[in-house]
């Protein structure tokens, strides 16, 4: 039973806020209307409890709600009004909303369509209605009725909501009820918006033979698809789920439990998740099974829905999010569309389906500046492939094809600042982040597509495919076998991998990729055989052609707008990862990551075994995980209870620092840095701050850190080399030198520097969403800096599956030539590269070669004869606006570096140099978007 909260007027000058109605058992005395109208408790329809509110009422009448609300310049910004409306007869007038103050004069107001049958949701914010708004001392609400007399149902009212739902969705009813920028309000609450897209006649009126067996043999794909994934989970319990809806006819729609979306949902009420799974079972158990009956239950779910609101022109109060719990739906309606086409009311459900679609948003290609694609890619571009096929008229199938192809191809180019989509150095951004976890299955669903439309006019252009070959290869190589490190894990680090989908892709992606005279990508193709080892139509496709599976990537990517580098040498993926102004260092929700902070503190990550290779396979299980201890961090070991997040909501912190990132050489070596600074919050150490880089040369990882220091004397600052679960074939290391350890694995740790400290056996932790208690068994080492260090510094090399030879002369193999504060710089003896961080400015007139260096600058090079292959990076996007996410592209920086001697730059447009009066090279380099700037020197006395 619903209650109602309100007071009434006590004295004249007390204002009170009623809240939630309740229209179950008496007309509360607030509520009046004008003489000749009647207002009654109503069985006929609800969408709460049992019982509605029924307005019957004769032309311009009120009704009339004796609210007083006191509203103040914050209050404006936040409050609103939120009910159900009920219409049996669509009409082309509109409910007027109007909010008085104590002299009768409206403040506030809003009209409400009634254009639709059944139930619509009328929620808005009072910075959204329209009026005068001087007075905020409000008095009443008043609806007025339209001009011609008739009858609505209200139900399920909160007035005042003292906090309107930030994405409350416009729609037919109220198409202006959300004054948010396009950008700001989300692609889930923009359907009506696109729904007025002007949608230009489709041509040619007739499709020639050639056409309909192209549009044909797309369909077929399209059933192969949708049997091969609509769900069968839920044949069994769709029935049961239905019964317990209780849904059954009443006037001229249904009652039943009512459906709403996810953010107001209560124990007594229903969402699309619901219906979806309905949907699903009956289609299935029909289609499958032949259950007559299932299919009745299929067209009856399908009514209730619309009559509930799930229907065209509706935003249901908001609608966010809604494509995660519809992907089935669109399966089903697909492989029913027989049957749909049979029934009186096939235009409701078309229209349900294609508005819901977002397909009208194709009939414009993709603007500049759209956000959130991975989310409508993964979501939504199948749904709006059944929407495009679903008329029966085959030039209008193909007119929205059309549209679709031009949409999706537009829609894969490089997005700039952290708006979502593809990036340029292949990273895929959500959340205004590097995001791997939403990339899988978004790029998987731009695979379908090119699988369903390969080799016809439909299909993406050659641009679009080459943007989406960089992502996909570009998750390739930040992925061990299938899944990707924690420190890329957003707030869920322990879990993610690429899908089936997102594999498939490589081989759709070989087939459109062709090049002349070929079947098809022989690279993509034998990435496919790597990802995907059992024997599929096109594993076996592909090895009938003679190709064989790809062997593991190698060498160094640089995936700098995630603040991220990715190493790979022979089975081994070494993830390295900071953080930035630009760059967030960890996602954390309210049950999600809650001890995820140090994500991102100079993290090195070694993903090199299981079988296949895994997370898990590599030692990183959260069972007994310790927080504080990511491999390669630098971190204060805090009790879990301080390292939880101190915000109950999304922590999504940034560094004061620009300095964070890689660089890499000839693809083969790289390097990271980063200037650490932790943030100001709660629990946290706004003093502590390391200057961290780590080198990467054939099995070699060196790592360096200098300037360690904070002020926190209650807890030690250490640096973790590894934590790894035992596996079960562990086998303990004895240890000869205290300074040279073993990870489970058999790679091995050489500390230089620090005090050195390792724990074998059980842990003890805490589940990252839920806080239950955990447990498993280590072994963990790491560098002991002491409780509040002041300046230390650490060195430690890391050899990935060293020979005995190879162990022998570890710390033979490279010299250090810098480390401190100003720069870390090292020479690697095997390959002769020089590694340089410059984290100030940097003038050493007696070094042999490079003499003066840019602040915050990597630079990285290798003599080759008479020649020197130079790299030159700023890590720093350089975005100027530091928000959740942004538009503003990556700004150029020059940076700047002196080199001893007379050289050459072969022409480029990025690089200008000059020499000096000392006979020395000046060199001035435009570094954007992270990208590092590789060219090669020749010296003058060479050319001359």
């Amino acid at each position: 039973m619903k209650c109602l909260f309100f007071l009434f007027f006590l004295l004249s000058t007390l204002y009170v806020q009623a809240e939630k109605y309740d229209f179950e058992d008496a007309i509360p005395s607030s509520i009046q209307t004008t003489e000749g109208n009647r207002i009654s408790l109503s069985t006929t329809y609800y969408k709460e409890g049992r019982k509605s509110l029924e307005w019957d009422y004769q032309p311009q009448s009120y009704l009339i709600f004796h609210v007083p609300v006191q509203l103040n310049s914050s209050t404006v910004q936040n409050y609103g009004i939120t009910l159900w409306i009920y219409n049996e007869i669509p009409q082309k007038d509109s409910l007027r909303f109007e909010f008085l103050d104590e002299k009768g004069t409206v403040q506030f107001q809003f009209s409400f369509h009634l254009a639709a049958t059944g139930w619509r949701a009328c929620w808005i914010g009072f910075k959204h209605m329209q009026g005068k708004k001087e007075n905020l001392s409000l008095a009443q609400c008043r609806i007025t009725s339209p001009a011609t007399k008739g009858k609505i149902y209200l139900d399920r009212m909160t007035y005042p909501v003292k906090k309107i739902n930030d994405r409350t969705t416009p729609d037919k009813q109220m198409p202006d009820n959300n004054s948010l920028s396009s950008r700001n309000l989300w692609h889930w609450c923009r359907l009506w918006e696109w729904e007025q897209y002007e949608d230009l006649p489709n041509s040619p009126k007739k499709l020639t033979t050639q056409e309909k067996e192209t549009l044909q043999r797309i369909m077929e794909k399209v059933s192969d698809y949708c049997r091969e994934n609509l769900s069968r989970k839920y044949i069994s319990q769709a029935t049961s789920l239905f019964e317990s809806c209780h849904i059954q006819k009443s006037g001229n729609g249904y009652i039943g439990k009512p459906l709403v979306a996810p953010d107001e949902k209560s124990a007594e009420d229903i969402t699309w998740q619901d219906v979806e799974n309905m949907l699903s079972g009956f289609a299935a158990d029909y289609l499958f099974n032949g259950n007559l009956h299932a299919r009745e239950l299929y067209f009856e779910t399908f009514r209730y829905a619309i009559n509930q609101g799930f229907a065209y022109g509706s935003g249901m109060g908001t609608n966010h999010h809604y494509g995660y719990q519809t992907r089935q739906i669109y399966l089903s309606a697909w492989l029913m569309r027989k049957e749909i086409c049979q029934q009186p009311d096939k235009k409701d459900i078309m229209d349900m389906l294609t508005y819901w679609s977002g397909i009208q948003e194709t009939r414009k290609p993709c603007k500049e500046g759209r956000d959130e694609l991975l989310d409508t890619w993964h979501t939504l571009l199948i749904p709006k492939v059944i929407a495009a096929l679903l008329p029966e008229k085959d030039t209008e199938k193909a007119h929205r094809m059309t549209q679709l192809s031009q949409w999706l191809s537009s829609s894969l180019r490089f997005t700039p600042g952290t708006l979502g989509g593809i990036k340029v150095d292949g990273t895929a951004f959500h959340h205004g982040g590097f995001y791997p976890g939403y990339t899988t299955g978004a790029l998987g669903a731009v695979g379908s597509y090119i699988g369903f439309t390969l080799d016809t006019p439909y299909q993406i252009t050659p641009q679009g495919r080459t943007v989406f070959r960089l992502a996909l290869e570009s998750m390739r190589n930040y992925c061990n076998w299938q899944e990707w490190a924690l420190s890329l894990g957003g707030r869920h680090p322990f879990s993610g991998k690429m899908e089936k989908s997102d594999i498939e892709a490589f081989a759709m992606l070989a087939l459109a990729e062709k090049k002349e005279g070929q079947a098809f990508d022989r690279q993509l193709a034998a990435d496919y055989l790597r990802l995907q080892p059992n024997p599929t139509v096109m594993h076996n496709y592909f090895v009938a052609e003679g190709c064989q599976a790809a062997s593991n990537p190698e060498g160094f990517f640089v995936f700098n707008y995630g603040s991220a580098g990715i190493y790979r040498y022979g089975k081994y993926m070494v993830t390295l990862k900071g953080y930035n102004t630009d760059v967030w260092g960890a996602e954390i929700y309210q049950k999600d990551n809650r001890y995820g902070r140090y994500q991102s503190y100079g993290a090195v990550l070694l993903m090199g075994n299981g079988k296949p290779v895994s997370r898990k396979g590599s030692g990183f299980k959260e069972e007994g995980w310790d927080w504080n201890r990511l491999p390669g961090t630098t971190t204060i070991h805090l009790p879990f209870h301080l390292l939880d997040s101190p915000r109950k909501g999304t922590t999504m912190v940034r560094s004061k620092e620009n300095f964070s990132g890689c660089s890499s050489l000839k693809g083969k070596y790289g390097l990271f840095a980063m200037k650490l600074t932790e943030g100001e919050l709660p629990n946290f150490t706004p003093d502590f701050v390391a200057r961290k880089s780590v080198a990467c040369f054939g099995n070699r990882i060196i790592c360096l850190g200098s300037g360690i220091h904070n002020s926190n004397s209650d807890y030690p600052t250490e640096t973790t080399l590894f934590q790894c679960a035992l596996p079960k074939n562990y086998k303990r290391y004895i240890q000869t030198d205290p300074q040279i350890l073993r990870d489970p694995f058999g790679n091995y740790f050489y500390v230089k520097d620090g005090e050195v400290q390792q724990a074998e056996g059980l842990q003890h932790s805490f589940h990252n969403k839920n806080k239950k208690a955990t447990e498993g068994n280590f072994l963990t080492a790491w560098i002991n800096h002491g409780k509040a260090p002041q300046n230390a510094q650490y060195e430690y090399l890391i050899l990935l599956q060293p020979t005995a030879e190879e162990r022998k002369s570890a710390l033979e193999s490279y010299t250090i030539q810098q480390h401190d504060n100003q720069a870390h710089i090292l020479f690697d003896k095997l390959t002769q590269v020089t590694a340089c961080a410059f984290f100030e400015t940097y003038n050493c007139t007696q070094a042999p070669f490079l003499q003066k260096a840019d602040a915050e600058t990597l630079v990285m090079y290798k003599p080759e004869g008479q020649s020197v292959w130079l790299s030159i990076c700023s890590p720093n996007l350089n975005i100027s606006e530091k928000t959740y996410t942004t538009a503003q592209p990556s700004r150029p920086l020059i940076k700047q570096i002196t080199v001893k001697g007379k050289w050459t730059v072969a022409d480029n447009p990025q690089i200008r140099f000059q020499h000096d009066s000392d006979g020395n090279t000046i060199i001035q380099v435009t570094c954007q978007d992270g990208q590092p700037q590789e060219f090669r020197l020749t010296s003058v006395q060479q050319t001359e």
